[in-house]
């Protein structure tokens, strides 16, 4: 938990699964990553939910997988199940009633999963009843086209309930989703991907999603191979790492394991370095 001016901040480790080492690459001296191989060795990789409440608001940013049965993800993904979101805000006794907004920074299952569940009588429907639900409109429609062509990346069970139950909301470009938290489309990991700004008393946060998943993709260079638009990525994480740095903004990460949140600092000699800080 960390507070950034009237806002307290959780960042909640939904558990861990593993990957390809080879997801995070350095780019090749044409500017593109090199092609994915599989029987490599893997990595533990973790997801991170953000939790912000303040002004009486409740808000979750990328629930995370949920609890809908997937064993296919999780046998390909050697995913922790279950999985720990849920139990974790009734820890910090939060109700699913009482959350007012979900942002949803893009729509892939491992990230917008859990905004939906499956009820009683077996069809999905909304997990948080009151939120509005955010997304970029350009994400809804990618979504949409991608499970047309068969991408398993997106599962249209995670989203077209909300918009059926009329809980969907759409933006485009920078927003205010409540007084002091925003969004700020990016691309470049996926047409419709957004970022989202906590900021308040002259403080700010950013939760990077998967502009900067983890700190190893904090060099220009570094990407994920999953990543759509790479020249669009860069240009993005440049632009908000910057920005970042002089502002003194608090990084947060969404597949970093371990070292989940810190700032950027700028050394003598114009080197920057990242300081970590803990955050729970």
């Amino acid at each position: 938990m960390v507070h950034v001016g009237r806002f307290r901040l959780d960042l909640i480790s939904d558990g861990f699964f593993e990957d390809d080492a080879d997801t995070f690459v350095h780019l090749r001296a044409d500017g593109q990553p090199p092609p994915r191989t599989r029987g490599k060795p893997r990595i533990k990789v973790g997801f991170n939910s953000l939790l912000i409440r303040g002004d009486g608001k409740t808000v979750v940013v990328d629930p995370g997988t949920g609890d809908k049965p997937r064993p296919d993800k999780v046998k390909q993904y050697r995913m922790e199940w279950p999985r720990r979101f849920f139990p974790s805000l009734a820890t910090l006794n939060v109700p699913l009633e009482s959350v007012d907004a979900v942002i949803l920074t893009h729509l892939h299952w491992d990230h917008a999963g859990a905004a939906t569940r499956q009820a009683e009588h077996g069809a999905l429907v909304p997990t948080f009843p009151r939120a509005r639900c955010y997304v970029q409109a350009l994400e809804l429609e990618a979504a949409r086209e991608a499970v047309r062509r068969g991408d398993d990346g997106y599962d249209p069970g995670d989203f077209e309930p909300l918009v059926e139950h009329n809980c969907l909301h759409t933006v485009s470009g920078a927003s205010e989703i409540l007084p002091g938290v925003m969004v700020r489309w990016t691309g470049g990991h996926c047409r419709g991907l957004q970022i989202v700004y906590i900021a308040s008393e002259g403080r700010r946060a950013v939760f990077l999603s998967d502009l900067v998943p983890t700190t190893a993709q904090l060099p220009p260079d570094c990407v994920l191979s999953y990543d759509e638009d790479v020249p669009q990525l860069r240009a993005a994480k440049e632009a908000v790492l910057s920005e970042a740095r002089e502002r003194g903004d608090l990084l947060l990460f969404v597949h970093a394991p371990r070292v989940r949140a810190g700032y950027l600092k700028l050394q003598a000699g114009g080197t920057v370095a990242f300081e970590s800080i803990a955050i729970g």
